[in-house]
């Protein structure tokens, strides 16, 4: 008899033949022979669930595959660690075998592994958690020292605290779905045995939909009511999905006199939710609600600066620049400085010129005061560095006197604002620079002929 590596070696190389190659890759390929002795083949599986799931789908086909290559004699057994499950010649007469493996699928949820199979893409991660999201890289400032302390109070007392639910919300990009997962895998880090789901709404609403399709609704109800903790992301995209809200009305009721915990997030606060159920709005309030603000200057430096890694060094005014230009969306922020660290990483220059390019490609598709600019210094032949610095030269000052008009025309950016991102100036330089150029518009044909032209260059770059 071949030895037992290369004997499953060929077992793998038939069961390639049944199988497609994402198939071997994600069941077969993560099974390993542990000895064959007295006709018995251990194999080794990875959890519970990756046995149930390999026998139930493709039990005939493994059993098919060691016969032919190890002898019709051979019957299989499984191990998870130090436990062994015997199995007849039909495997899918074997039950799943408990393990002391850490395992994704809680043993209280072991009847649900039909409505998993059906529902979850990953089997081995059902808890939806996403492992980068913990909150010692959640940067704290005053914009959100509220909602990080409230979520991590409900994360050290998951089931025993008076922040249930606790709602957090805020525009896009702020910081929502960093916390509802910090929450969770905090949870998840000191205690093993519980529950914890984390879904977007829209996935909530898919799997409901699906359980109705199949008539098998009461199998969804009953699979998040065993829940210790439920992480809901986006609560706003319930809007006008009736049945969808009553069944989360149910198992909020439940969860709740359980004494079982709640999060949830939404784009505004509760009493501003349209399209949703007074009844259940009514429970979102029922816990604490907290804001998550735009982060400040100095929190936004903070978050840029912590995604600088050993060995790269960026200017802290490149950093400061990033910082003032994009303001309103931590994502947008991130973006920016990781693309700016790629770059650097690349022994490419970086400079002001260089990030405004990536600030152009990353930031939403309207007109702001730095691609205005940008179009203006373009036009006059000069940098970007000549518009924001401090030159009294005669056709720089006025490029950056129609960049400010512009801006104000353009924008909905304060005098204020418009006065910080172009040179740091104060309103009244912008108030000065808006008046000029209305003037010379009015008096002088060429400075009319050159701001259409500009405007021209304006709308090219947002087509």
């Amino acid at each position: 008899m071949l030895s037992t590596p290369i004997a499953w070696k060929n077992c793998i190389d038939m069961i390639s033949s049944y199988v497609t190659p994402e198939i071997l890759d994600t069941w077969f390929r993560h099974i390993s022979p542990e000895s064959l002795d007295d006709d018995i083949l251990i194999l080794k599986m990875p959890n519970k669930f990756f046995i149930e799931w390999v026998d139930e789908h493709y039990g005939q086909i493994l059993l098919t595959s060691v016969k032919s290559t190890f002898g019709e004699k051979v019957k299989i057994k499984y191990i998870i660690q130090e436990k062994i499950q015997n199995t007849d010649n039909n495997p899918s007469s074997h039950h799943t075998i408990s393990s002391s493996a850490p395992n994704s699928i809680p043993e209280k949820l072991i009847p649900h592994l039909n409505f998993i199979k059906n529902n979850f893409s990953d089997k081995e991660n059902i808890s939806g958690l996403n492992s980068k999201y913990v909150f010692s890289n959640f940067i704290e400032g005053d914009c959100n020292q509220l909602a990080r302390s409230s979520a991590l109070s409900v994360a050290d007392k998951p089931l025993n605290n008076a922040f249930n639910p606790l709602m957090i919300y805020s525009s896009v990009g702020l910081g929502k779905t960093h916390l509802l997962n910090a929450i969770g895998n905090y949870i998840k880090s000191k205690h093993e045995d519980k529950i914890v789901f984390y879904m977007q709404t829209t996935v909530f609403v898919d799997q409901f939909i699906k359980s109705i399709r199949n008539n098998n609704s009461q199998e969804f109800t009953n699979f998040y009511s065993k829940a210790d903790v439920i992480l809901l992301d986006d609560v706003q995209f319930l809007r006008e999905k009736h049945k969808t809200q009553e069944i989360l009305f149910y198992i909020f009721n439940q969860l709740h006199q359980n004494g079982k915990q709640i999060v949830l997030s939404s784009d505004r606060a509760p009493n501003e939710l349209v399209g949703l159920q007074d009844r259940l709005i009514s429970r979102f309030k029922w816990g604490l609600t907290v804001n998550l603000m735009v982060p400040d200057l100095e929190t936004r430096i903070a978050i840029l600066k912590s995604k600088v890694t050993d060995g790269l060094e960026i200017d802290d005014s490149i950093i400061e620049y990033i910082a003032n230009r994009v303001d309103s969306n931590i994502r947008e922020l991130e973006g920016v400085m990781i693309t700016a660290i790629a770059n650097t990483s690349l022994e490419h220059n970086l400079d002001i010129n260089s990030i405004q390019k990536i600030i152009n490609n990353i930031s939403s598709n309207e007109v702001e005061v730095d691609r205005i600019s940008y179009v203006v210094a373009e036009y006059f032949q000069i940098s970007i560095e000549d518009i924001l610095g401090k030159s009294r030269q005669k056709d720089i000052a006025l490029a950056r006197q129609i960049a400010m008009y512009l801006a104000k025309k353009y924008t909905r950016c304060s005098l204020k604002k418009i006065g910080t991102l172009i040179g740091g100036r104060d309103h009244s330089t912008v108030i000065h620079a808006i008046n000029n150029i209305s003037e010379l518009i009015k008096t002088e044909m060429n400075i009319k002929k050159m701001v259409e032209n500009i405007n021209k260059g304006i709308y090219a770059r947002i087509k």
